[in-house]
């Protein structure tokens, strides 16, 4: 607690400090100054590059880049004739020819700057299509959603599928630069689902942008090693009533619909929207299981048959933003919201045992299983914003609340259909989060920029556990078996960034000091487990402009992956007759340290981005399997050891003809792994690689068809590996009236080759897994437009970027 005071003194002192610097500091040379803006939306554009020319020669004499405000200013010019090009990517660059220093302390005013093509040049639909699929900050990856067609009537996860940095598995798994230790926000907000939750639940068609953070700063929760994934939801802040309606349909029985409703009038803005989707999955699984015993016996477990997977869920959710006064912002926004994720399989099991005892036992297992329950979240946020351009101060205070409930039922029946044995689980109890946000704003000078704030987290939640036995004809409860385990965690954060450029060079050094006390408490032993501990999470972001078309981009960042709930649970739990997990209250969180570098390329119409890192990750934890009782494995978690990843990205999009785009991109790394388990050292390694294909074609100016495939090779973990799989999908679009209704027919994995195959070994067992999911997958969306909703697009992400950046 001495430390966090220590760095709160530290952040006040320095801000007085600088503070006190006298910001207008009048040069003796000339300055030219200006504004830019996106031409349709009108929101001032950052990180836009301004360079200025020697009129003779061509020679390039300085440059800067906009502000938050798309403000910029360069200064120590020398009287001549210059001329100066603006340029940011995704728009088209503007050129000023004649720009005359002709004394000293001359200030040239070029006032406000639009970039982008006007309706005169390009009609809407082009430029639409010009938007890139994936637009690259500073700091940030954006994902336009409304570019990926095949994947428009779907979720978030399969929107990710055709991201840089993201592997998705057929099952819906989601991993960041290879770890599925991400956080995801909605809106720059937390929620109080599972990451992988919350991306299949959230339909694409409500969504505007995802924003993929991999190296965030220290303003943002240190949460994730592998990083964060921003949704930002779509809005609208025109005068009047707008609205958004989906509604769609598939194969397999999917449907769904969603709506978003949008009025303004003066200073307060209002929106409702809800959102329904069923999506099943039926498949087939397949899965062989060696089990040897003390006495060298092995038991041989072979299981085949139907396996269908799902989920359902409904949403409402809602807003007021009152612009109280030009500087002084309200909102308050809430969702509500029900889920069921659930599984049933029919399998045929054969059981045989080697050396051969000349018995071979065949069962029919039957499995039902169901995750889910009601959530809530409500949000309220406060701005002010002082008389100084980019001066300001927001609080914001948060509440979330779930309560779970999950159950799965497993029977055995003999080949007289009767049930010879039987398991069944239950787990419920709520859980809640309140937050409170303090963040302070204050520019220095034209090229500086203070951030600090606090941050306080206070998170509780109970969780039941039951377990019953099939006995006498049915399913008795094991009370000796049971527990309630009470969960009591408080975060309480400062942080502190500095953001600053010096003509071509930008950089942004930030600091964040978390204290953490956190208490399990288990009922059946009376056991306690508490964590009281400080952290520090330091950050670097730079860039470099080399010309007005290439860009040097560097970060650094340290997080934490802190165990989930359920992996700290000492006692044993049955998830079916094969299988049981038991927690381990002793795992310690994950620290990663991760550097990145990034080089972009812009010109014409086309974009090359490569991006090259380095991730050490501390603590690593893994699942671990080993041998429970015969034919039954144990699940539980460890830190094995130390994992090392090197690798790169890259994304290259351009136009072949006018009618045709292609986007490639893919990734690769050496992924290594050293450590110890069960007290015998190992190192493991594999390189792994993804690539990514789109091409889309404008028929006519209303049709568009879009074909993307996807790549993943196999990776390892320290007891086994995943194989690779690929896909191949296709989408075709249709505006109609005006292009208040769209109409899009898509269909996913083409030739069934998304299936996911896992391999798990230890000197004492082998486990092998194969899921394959029915397939082709078609669907159907037809969208209305009210009142032209959404159709002036902001290319800097909405108002859902702006929450981000001020999270």
């Amino acid at each position: 607690m001495r430390l966090l005071l220590l760095f709160a003194f530290t952040i006040l002192v320095t801000s007085n400090n600088l503070w006190a610097v006298d910001a207008t500091n009048p040069n003796e040379d000339g300055v030219v100054k200006g504004k830019i803006f996106d031409g349709k939306s009108k929101e001032p554009i950052e990180y836009a590059t301004v360079a200025l020319y020697q009129k003779e020669d061509d020679s390039v004499v300085t440059g800067t880049i906009t502000n938050e405000n798309g403000e910029f200013q360069i200064k120590g010019l020398k009287p001549g004739s210059f001329y100066i090009e603006v340029s940011f990517l995704g728009y088209e660059n503007k050129r000023f020819n004649d720009v005359s220093i002709e004394r000293a302390r001359e200030v040239i005013d070029l006032g406000p700057i639009d970039l982008g093509a006007s309706p005169t040049e390009i009609e809407a639909i082009d430029v639409v299509s010009q938007r890139q699929s994936v637009e690259y900050k500073i700091d940030k990856k954006i994902v336009s959603v409304g570019s990926q067609m095949t994947s428009a009537s779907l979720s978030a996860v399969e929107v990710l599928e055709n991201v840089p940095s993201i592997r998705v598995d057929i099952e819906g798994n989601v991993s960041l630069r290879g770890s599925t230790g991400f956080t995801v926000l909605i809106d720059g907000k937390p929620t109080i689902m599972e990451p992988s939750d919350v991306l299949r639940q959230t339909p694409a068609s409500t969504i505007e942008n995802i924003e993929i953070i991999t190296n965030p700063s220290a303003k943002y929760q240190p949460d994730g090693t592998g990083g964060i994934i921003n949704i930002i939801t779509k809005k609208n802040r025109m005068q009047g009533v707008q609205g958004l309606f989906n509604a769609k349909g598939g194969s397999f029985g999917m449907k769904g619909g969603d709506f978003l409703l949008n009025y303004r009038k003066n200073k307060l803005n209002f929106n409702l929207g809800a959102d329904y989707n069923d999506r099943p999955f039926p498949g087939t699984s397949f899965s062989e299981r060696r089990t040897t015993a003390e006495d060298g016996t092995t038991t041989v477990i072979k299981a085949y048959g139907d396996d269908k997977r799902g989920f359902e869920m409904m949403g409402l959710r809602g807003g007021l933003d009152w612009d109280i006064t030009e500087k002084d912002v309200f909102t308050v926004g809430f969702r509500v919201g029900d889920f069921n994720m659930y599984s049933n399989s029919t399998l045929d099991y054969i059981t045989t045992e080697i050396p051969d005892k000349g018995e071979e036992l065949r069962e029919l297992s039957m499995n039902e299983g169901t995750r889910g329950g009601t959530y809530y979240s409500l949000t309220t946020n406060y701005t002010h914003k002082f008389e100084e351009k980019g001066h300001e101060f927001a609080a914001q205070l948060n509440y979330r609340y779930r309560k779970g409930d999950e159950s799965s039922e497993n029977i055995l029946k003999d080949g007289m259909n009767y049930v010879t044995s039987g398991t069944k689980t239950t787990e419920f109890g709520p859980s809640g989060q309140w937050e409170l946000r303090l963040d302070y704003t204050k520019p220095l000078g034209d090229d500086n920029r203070l951030e600090a704030g606090f941050q306080g987290r206070r998170s509780t939640s109970e969780d039941e556990i039951e377990l019953y036995f099939w006995q006498n004809g049915g399913f008795e409860i094991q009370p000796d078996k049971g527990n309630i385990t009470e969960y009591d965690r408080n975060i309480m954060a400062l942080y502190s960034t500095f953001n600053g450029n010096a003509g071509k060079f930008g950089y942004q050094l930030g600091l964040r000091g978390e204290y953490t006390y956190r208490d399990i408490t288990t009922q059946r032993d009376n056991q306690n487990y508490t964590i009281d501990r400080f952290d520090l999470f330091p950050t670097a972001h730079f860039s470099y402009q080399l010309t007005e078309e290439n860009q040097l981009m560097g970060s650094y960042s340290r997080r934490i992956d802190r165990p989930r709930g359920y992996y700290l649970e000492p006692f044993i739990t049955w998830e079916d007759m094969f299988n049981v997990r038991q927690g381990n209250p002793d795992l310690l969180p994950e620290y990663i340290d991760a550097l990145e570098a990034g080089y972009l390329k812009s010109w014409d119409k086309t974009q090359l981005s490569f991006e090259g890192f380095y991730r050490v990750k501390h603590n690593k934890v893994e699942r671990i399997q080993s041998v429970y009782d015969d034919g039954i494995l144990l699940t539980t978690f460890a830190n094995v050891g130390t994992d090392y990843s090197t690798g790169g990205e890259f994304m290259f999009t351009t136009p072949l003809y006018k009618w045709w785009e292609i986007n490639i991109m893919g990734d690769f790394y050496d992924y290594r792994i050293k450590g110890v388990k069960y007290d015998e050292p190992f190192e493991r390694s594999s390189f792994n690689w993804s690539a990514r294909m789109s091409n889309t074609f404008r028929i006519k100016k209303n049709m568009q068809l879009q074909f993307d495939g996807n790549y993943n090779s196999a990776t390892i973990t320290s007891q086994g590996r995943t194989e690779d799989f690929y896909m191949l999908n296709a989408a075709y679009r249709v505006d109609l009236f005006d292009r208040k209704v769209s109409a899009v027919v898509q269909v996913r994995d083409i030739f069934n080759t998304g299936n996911r195959v896992s391999i798990t070994k230890d000197p004492d067992f082998y486990n092998y897994t194969e899921r394959t999911r029915n397939a082709p997958m078609f669907s159907f969306t037809l969208s209305y437009r009210l009142n032209n909703f959404m159709q002036k697009r902001n290319q800097r992400g909405s108002d859902g970027g702006d929450s981000m950046e001020e999270f």
